[in-house]
C-alpha cells in the first residue's frame, strides 16, 4: 500500500527553515509546500522535491499543518495576523507550529488570535545549528503539552532529536531566550579567554587541545571553535540574529525588573559586531573586534 503523507505548509527558507524542510523531504513522509519572498530559496527547495505556493492564501489553503521559521517578531506578526496573512486564509482545526525564536508577548498575541478562528498556534523554537537542522536533530522546545499536540507530533519527531514541553504558550519562546543568554555568553567567555591565552604564547591549538578536557569547558567551545580556527565564519546563527535574541531577553528583563549585567555586555558585543558589518557573518565572527583590538588571531595550525 502507497504512504500517505503527510502534507505541511512551511514558510521561510533561509539557513534553518530551508534545511528543516530538505530533511522532511529527505524522510519521504511529507509532502512539503513552501513559501518565501526569496525566490532563490524557495527555487533550491522546490528543486529538491518541494511545491512552491504564490502566496501564503494558496499555502494555507491546501495544508491543515502550516510550519514556519521567521526571523523576527515584527515578521511573525504579520505573517500570521497581517491583512493577508495565515489567520486570514486558514481553516478552523489548523495546527500552526512556528519554529522562529520571538518574544513570549508575541506568541501568546499570536496564539489568542489564532484561537479566535478555531486555529491553534504552537510556539515551538529550536535549539541547534545548520547540522542540526539537516540531519533532524534540533532540540525542540514548544509551549504546549504532548498530549494537545498529538496532531503534530510526526513533524514535531522528525525536526528534533530532543523534544521538550514548557506547557502554556510564550513558555517556549521564554525558554529558548533564556538559554540564547546562555549560549552566547559562553561563546564571549570562551573567546575573551582564547584571546588572553595566545596573548600570554599559548598556541590557539594547544589550548583547544586541552581546554575540553577542563572544568570551563562548554557546548560552545566544543562546537563552535574549530570553525573559528580555521577562520571559517560562514553564517549559521548569526550575529544580527544572536543580537535580535539577546535583545528580547533584555526587553524581557526590564519588564520584570531583574538586572542582566553580564547578558547586557553580552548584547552589547554582539551589537558592536553587527554595526563594524558583521551582521550576516556567523555569531563568532564577534571575535574578529577582540583580535582588532589585541592584535592576535584565534587561529589553528600555530604550532
Amino acid at each position: 500500500m502507497k504512504q500517505v503523507k503527510q502534507k505541511v505548509g512551511y514558510i521561510g527558507l533561509g539557513v534553518m527553515g530551508g534545511n528543516m524542510c530538505l530533511h522532511l523531504l529527505d524522510t519521504g513522509a511529507f509532502d512539503v509546500t513552501v513559501y518565501d519572498l526569496d525566490a532563490a530559496k524557495v527555487a533550491a527547495i522546490t528543486a529538491a522535491g518541494a511545491t512552491a505556493a504564490g502566496g501564503l492564501a494558496e499555502l494555507v489553503a491546501g495544508n491543515d499543518l502550516i510550519a514556519c521559521s521567521l526571523p523576527n517578531p515584527a515578521i511573525v506578526r504579520e505573517v500570521f495576523t497581517g491583512p493577508d496573512g495565515v489567520l486570514a486564509h486558514a481553516k478552523p482545526g489548523t495546527n500552526i507550529i512556528d519554529l522562529s525564536t520571538v518574544d513570549a508577548e508575541t506568541s501568546v498575541f499570536v496564539a489568542e488570535k489564532a484561537a479566535e478562528k478555531g486555529v491553534t498556534y504552537y510556539d515551538t523554537p529550536v535549539s541547534g545549528g545548520r547540522n542540526e537542522s539537516r540531519k533532524g536533530t534540533l532540540t525542540i522546545i514548544s509551549g504546549g503539552t504532548r498530549e494537545e499536540m498529538t496532531a503534530v507530533m510526526p513533524l514535531i519527531e522528525t525536526l528534533g532529536g530532543s523534544l521538550h514541553f514548557a506547557g502554556s504558550r510564550g513558555a517556549g519562546s521564554t525558554v529558548k531566550l533564556i538559554n540564547n543568554v546562555m549560549s552566547m555568553g559562553n561563546l564571549l567567555v570562551a573567546i575573551e579567554a582564547f584571546v588572553l591565552g595566545i596573548k600570554a604564547g599559548v598556541p590557539a591549538d594547544k589550548l583547544m587541545e586541552i581546554l575540553p578536557h577542563c572544568g570551563g569547558t562548554s557546548l560552545r567551545l566544543t562546537k563552535k571553535f574549530p570553525a573559528i580556527l580555521k577562520r571559517d565564519f560562514k553564517p549559521g546563527f548569526t550575529v544580527d540574529l544572536a543580537e535580535k535574541d539577546l535583545r528580547l531577553a533584555m526587553e524581557m528583563a526590564h519588564r520584570l525588573k531583574v538586572p542582566m549585567m553580564m547578558a547586557a555586555i553580552s548584547h552589547d558585543s554582539y551589537l558592536a559586531a553587527s554595526a563594524s558589518g558583521r551582521g550576516g557573518l556567523d555569531a563568532t565572527a564577534v571575535v574578529q573586534l577582540l583580535e582588532g583590538i589585541t592584535g592576535v588571531e584565534v587561529k589553528g595550525g600555530t604550532e
